[in-house]
């Protein structure tokens, strides 16, 4: 297993996640493993004892400078104990589904205490079918979703019966004094500055570079000019966002997904994006708003990592505005729409001219970050909702003996966006984890609900346009 990638000192991305956090908006990311039978917390806290070495991240503490002089750093955390990450509940005798999702939601919205290592693992006990659930979460400021997986995939094994690693030791390192951080900050921002007026002084040799980088810019700029300029449409869930979570989730065979794209073209995100669309549209049109002609906008985060980058954690993402024609009721038009507005701005590299501009933020003061992170309103007109679709595991993992039979991913609400999806495969089967305000979407399930049947009619037509002879 390859050892993840460390840096010492947080990006400005990454930093941006702890700048912005608040306590009705918590941004950790994470997942519910539903393992195959029961799981004690002492076998679990066994378990990751064991495989702390391999994500010596876990380990560590955010740690801030005083005046904010540079972005915080990781240090290690010098009361470490794994038992301080791993609660437990039981649910009720006879607990139905709603009460599992209600009590998911409820450890999605809390935030993730700061005196510690920034994730948790919360074990649920008493599921229907004698499953438990294991309920993972992970600060944003630590992992992405791609990085996400690679992690999951060093807490878990191939097969069932691996004998367990014996832990080792760990003896964490002195913490910096207020002064040497503060003046570990002082050289590491000298040091960026230094860095950035080299790459400046290359690029100003570099006309092909130039060109390359201006022609990325101005095509995202020129493909997202409607949506910096026209806010996006209103809907009840883009509202200021309270402390309150709901949660469902969705189940769809990755092989019928595929089926749709073989029948009717595109790739598998446009599927996705067609489904959520379908079932958005349904979901406004019950809520007595006219979506004839709307598109709704969602924030489509896109993995931007090399090769070499792929162990590293941390978040290396760009995005894609993304058109989701709610107002388009035949599926396979629907379809049709999400491909040709997806492939405009794959056509403008939209993703890669915003990940230039987003590197250019490097480059502002991280105190000034700071301040902007604790002012910045809880609310915003550019996107209706975020869509992530993260690539898993094609296999069946195990952990601590327990199979994890299913999978389900969960993604942090964002100001002014009382609902975001996020999609994780795993084992053939693509999950979608639908998270909202339930004061801004009182019922969750049912958007849950449409945007199954949306795929359902999807598949349908799909299933007829194969059947009709070249």
């Amino acid at each position: 297993m390859t050892t993840p990638t460390l840096r010492r000192r947080m990006t400005s991305m990454d930093a941006a996640f702890l700048y912005f956090e608040k306590p009705t908006l918590p941004l950790h990311i994470g997942f519910t493993s539903v393992l195959d039978g029961p799981i004690s917390k002492e076998t679990l806290v066994g378990h990751m004892q064991s495989r702390m070495h391999r994500i010596p991240r876990y380990r560590e503490l955010a740690v801030f400078d005083a005046f904010n002089l540079g972005h915080p750093r990781w240090e290690d955390d010098p009361n470490f104990d794994v038992k301080r990450h791993i609660d437990e509940i039981t649910l009720p005798k006879g607990a139905s589904y709603e009460e599992l999702m209600a009590t998911i939601s409820a450890i999605h919205a809390r935030m993730l205490p700061r005196d510690r290592p920034l994730w948790k693992i919360v074990l649920i006990h008493g599921m229907p079918g004698g499953v438990t659930g294991m309920c993972m979460l992970v600060h944003h400021c630590m992992v992405d979703g791609v990085s996400g997986v690679e992690l999951l995939t060093s807490l878990t094994d191939l097969a069932k019966d691996i004998e367990p690693e014996a832990p080792q030791p760990f003896t964490p390192a002195t913490p910096s004094s207020t002064v040497a951080r503060a003046r570990d900050a002082w050289r590491d921002t000298v040091q960026s500055a230094m860095a950035q007026s080299a790459d400046a002084v290359r690029w100003a040799m570099d006309p092909l570079k130039q060109m390359r980088d201006m022609q990325a810019v101005t095509g995202a700029l020129m493909s997202a000019a409607p949506s910096l300029v026209q806010p996006a449409p209103a809907t009840p869930f883009n509202r200021p966002v309270s402390g309150s979570r709901s949660y469902a989730v969705v189940a769809l065979s990755f092989g019928e997904i595929r089926g749709v794209r073989g029948a009717l073209g595109g790739t598998i995100n446009d599927v996705v994006l067609t489904a959520l669309s379908g079932g958005m549209g349904a979901f406004l049109r019950e809520e007595g708003i006219n979506t004839d002609r709307m598109e709704l906008r969602a924030m489509v985060p896109v993995n931007v990592r090399t090769e070499e980058d792929k162990t590293a954690l941390g978040n290396a993402v760009s995005m894609l505005i993304a058109p989701l024609p709610v107002g388009i009721l035949d599926p396979v038009e629907r379809h049709k729409a999400v491909i040709s507005g997806m492939g405009r701005l794959k056509s403008a590299n939209q993703a890669g001219g915003f990940a230039l501009m987003t590197r250019l933020t490097e480059q502002v003061p991280p105190a000034l970050q700071a301040l902007a992170g604790s002012m910045a309103p809880n609310g915003q007109a550019l996107f209706n909702m975020v869509c992530t679709n993260v690539p898993g595991p094609q296999i069946p993992l195990y952990i601590a003996g327990r199979k994890i039979e299913e999978l389900w991913p969960l993604v942090p609400l964002s100001a002014g966006m009382g609902l975001n999806v996020c999609l994780t495969s795993y084992n053939g089967v693509l999950y979608w984890g639908i998270c909202a305000d339930p004061k801004l979407v009182p019922d969750v399930d049912r958007v849950a609900t449409l945007v199954r049947e949306s795929f359902d009619q999807l598949k349908e037509a799909a299933t007829a346009a194969a059947a009709v002879p070249a």
